[in-house]
């Protein structure tokens, strides 16, 4: 898309690259964590009891999401309407914006979780769990649609196979999240947390997307 040509894009992709070299080793760290909450839902527990893995893995998760954004818009993977006619740095901004609601969203539906449970460590977990997937769905749709890319795939077909591979990991996610609310929930309760939870906000995400 134009935004590669684009100063503002240039820009973001310089910074932000420099502060992920710069904060490499706690990225470092918290790899086998990440991959480990991949093999097994108890590792979403083991990283949070670890306040420094748990703390280096919320700074990286920020640190990417702005190119998280970048790489979401680059590929038409959210394109509602109201942006078809802005500046590529404003619809950067819409994207961006769009998705900091997701997050602030789901952050107060998780705060009313945890309020009400009193910040079990399941729970905390549970909600937390969403950092390490965000960590983990920017690399792979980055390196996907790099190397896409250097294949000479069309667009559509990028954006097919991206929305796929956002589609399983989701997929992966929830059934992770779910399996760690049932070690303290019966399957009905973990079934309505999910439902309030994550399919809420997110259906709230798509359905802007396509009604804006």
């Amino acid at each position: 898309m134009d935004l590669f040509d684009n100063p503002v894009f240039c820009g973001l992709a310089v910074l932000f690259t420099i502060l992920f070299l710069l904060n490499m080793r706690s990225f470092l760290k918290i790899v086998p964590s990440l991959w480990d909450c991949v093999v097994r839902w108890k590792g979403s527990l083991d990283l949070e009891d670890s306040i420094q893995l748990s703390r280096s893995r919320n700074w990286i998760a920020a640190i990417l999401f702005i190119p998280l954004c970048m790489v979401v818009y680059s590929h038409g993977l959210y394109e509602p309407d109201i942006a078809s006619g802005l500046q590529p740095p404003l619809r950067l901004a819409v994207v961006t914006g769009a998705l900091a609601c997701y997050l602030l969203l789901r952050a107060f539906l998780n705060w009313q979780l945890e309020m009400h449970n009193f910040r079990s460590k399941t729970f905390t977990a549970a909600n937390r769990s969403f950092y390490n997937y965000a960590i983990i769905l920017f690399f792979l749709l980055f390196l996907a649609g790099a190397l896409l890319k250097a294949f000479s795939c069309d667009e559509s077909l990028t954006r097919t196979v991206l929305v796929w591979i956002m589609a399983i990991s989701y997929l992966f996610y929830i059934i992770r999240r779910g399996q760690i609310f049932s070690s303290s929930c019966n399957p009905f309760t973990t079934f309505l947390y999910l439902c309030s939870l994550e399919l809420l906000p997110t259906a709230a995400l798509v359905l802007s997307a396509r009604l804006l």
